[in-house]
């Protein structure tokens, strides 16, 4: 960059990159980026007030040798990212800190936040108490990180309710440089209509975010979260030790806590579920995660089950390579066979037992079976080495012989997903499912003929588009037109005409005769009209002809 700043100010605590800009602009004595960076093409990308600013680089390079603001610093300090790194992968960390130094392409498509509802919802907010400190202690009010996350209503600082910016606004002036004790930013701001019961649970939303954005923690082991959210769901019983949910219980329990939340904004978003059933999101983060999600997800799921924000920022960080977390692929273990196990581990009631369990039954079959109860068969197997993992394997393999033998009966017959056990199959024996569908399929049931199907629909069809052009031309007052759409929505068959009516040739040759054109429409409302102005006894001109017929002329 030839463009070098003579001076840059000094940034205030969770000051955003654009307020820093917006201070130096003033500084320079201009109202606009333009001459304060002249000559600089990217400036309009690292001034405007957005989470993922761009060309930092540039930026950096213009800084006086006195301010020591890299890329990183003004990332780390300035901007939004750190607020969504704990809950995105290293590689999108990676890439939206490349992305920001550079041109910004295609960073918000990477890390999912065009397509987030959330952001969607979110709008620029700001503190009056906290303009009025920082003018005070600082002599300029200034633009907090904090104030601008998402689900963040209430002031982390001072507890009061923020003001919002009218998003109308906000939107149209995005490029133009202003503070929050600006004219013109107090006369489009808005305050939240929020009762004061709603404050202390937001106020705990605030708190939270802002432990996020201050932590410095980055692409956080999701496996090592997922088991914090489960702990603290089991601890309120809405989850059973085995980590499975109570799904009911869970829904109940998240609607309360919602419910404690205004439905503004953002929780507007949030709040949705059905009756009896947890939100998506919320099932989602307690089961196994396979994508990054939004932040404030995992912030109200965290408050909801009363999990601390530290402790979940420290189990994410755990030094134990998240490779180790993940479970290990399925083997077979060996034949079943007792023997197997050495048998000093092996009293005289465990050899029934463990023989029972390699040979697949659930605990209540072999409680049954051996006259004991079933805790006996827990524990039983427990003390064997290696015993839980196979009895599951064995288990496992039993089920995949009884599915495999249910879906071979039915498949002679029937369709592959009307068999028993097609579900099960696609989920946990894909391979064996494709490979038996492929080379049973010859002898399958064929389908039916589906070009007597479509020539039987095409009889009908055009006897029925007959009539209804009939219909709407007998139609009493204006005349309406007579078109393939209008006949499609009448029918209910709009999507045939559009998607298969090369399949329907009678049909075709039906609608080409019956459809008129614009001109034989106008045409025909021209007559009516005129015959309508006489009946009414008023004047005929070409003006009150195409007045009374609605065309335009």
């Amino acid at each position: 960059m030839d463009t070098k700043l003579h001076f840059f100010p000094t940034a205030f605590p969770d000051e955003t990159l654009h307020s820093l800009v917006s201070r130096y602009v003033r500084l320079c004595g201009v109202r606009s980026w333009d001459g304060a960076f002249a000559g600089a093409k990217s400036a309009p990308a690292f001034s405007q007030n957005v989470s993922f600013p761009s060309h930092l680089g540039d930026l950096a390079s213009m800084l006086p040798t006195c301010t020591e603001l890299s890329v990183a610093e003004i990332i780390g300090r300035h901007t939004l990212l750190p607020y969504f790194a704990p809950f995105l992968n290293q590689s999108q960390v990676e890439h939206a800190r490349a992305s920001m130094a550079g041109d910004g392409r295609g960073l918000m498509l990477k890390l999912g936040v065009n397509a987030s509802r959330v952001e969607f919802a979110s709008r620029a907010r700001f503190c009056e108490a906290c303009v009025a400190q920082d003018q005070v202690e600082g002599g300029v009010a200034y633009w907090h990180r904090v104030h601008l996350l998402p689900g963040v209503l209430v002031c982390p600082y001072h507890g009061t309710l923020l003001r919002v910016l009218d998003f109308r606004w906000s939107s149209r002036i995005s490029r133009q440089l202003n503070l929050p004790n600006d004219d013109s930013v107090r006369a489009h701001a808005l305050g939240l209509d929020i009762p004061l019961h709603f404050v202390p649970a937001l106020h705990d939303i605030a708190v939270r975010s802002r432990q996020i954005l201050q932590s410095g923690a980055s692409a956080l082991s999701m496996l090592a979260v997922r088991a914090k959210l489960l702990q603290g769901a089991a601890e309120l019983h809405l989850a059973s030790r085995t980590q499975r949910l109570h799904l009911q219980p869970l829904a109940q329990h998240m609607a309360c806590y919602c419910a404690g939340l205004p439905h503004a904004f953002e929780f507007s978003v949030l709040g949705e579920s059905c009756e009896g059933v947890p939100a998506s999101w919320v099932t989602k983060l307690l089961r196994k995660p396979r994508a990054s999600h939004h932040p404030l997800k995992y912030i109200l799921l965290a408050s909801a089950l009363g999990v601390d924000m530290a402790d979940l920022l420290g189990a994410g960080r755990l030094d134990e390579p998240e490779a180790a977390l993940v479970p290990k692929a399925r083997v077979d273990p060996p034949a079943s066979n007792p023997l197997a196990i050495p048998e000093e581990v092996l009293d005289g009631m465990t050899v029934p037992v463990w023989t029972q369990a390699l040979a697949g039954a659930d605990a209540r079959m072999i409680a049954v079976e051996l006259g004991v109860s079933r805790s006996y068969v827990y524990r039983a197997i427990r003390e064997v080495p290696g015993g839980p993992e196979a009895w599951r394997e064995a288990r496992f393999r039993k089920i995949r012989c009884e599915r495999r033998t249910a879906f071979e009966i039915d498949y002679r017959d029937r369709k592959a997903h009307a068999c028993r056990g097609y579900s099960w199959l696609y989920r946990c024996d894909r391979t064996w499912l494709s490979e038996y569908t492929a080379e049973h399929s010859a002898g399958h049931a064929p389908r039916a003929n589906s070009a007597d199907l479509f020539a039987t629909l095409d009889l009908e069809l055009a006897e029925a588009v007959g009539l209804c052009a009939e219909a709407l031309r007998a139609l009493p007052g204006k005349p309406v037109w007579i078109s393939r759409t209008r006949i499609g929505r009448e029918l209910h068959t709009l999507s045939r005409f559009e998607k298969q009516l090369a399949k329907l040739p009678l049909c075709a040759a039906v609608l080409r005769k019956v459809c008129e054109s614009s001109e034989a429409f106008h045409e025909r409302r021209l007559q009516w009209a005129r015959l309508k102005l006489i009946s009414e006894g008023k004047s005929i001109s070409k003006s009150s002809l195409y007045r009374m017929a609605s065309i335009r002329q």
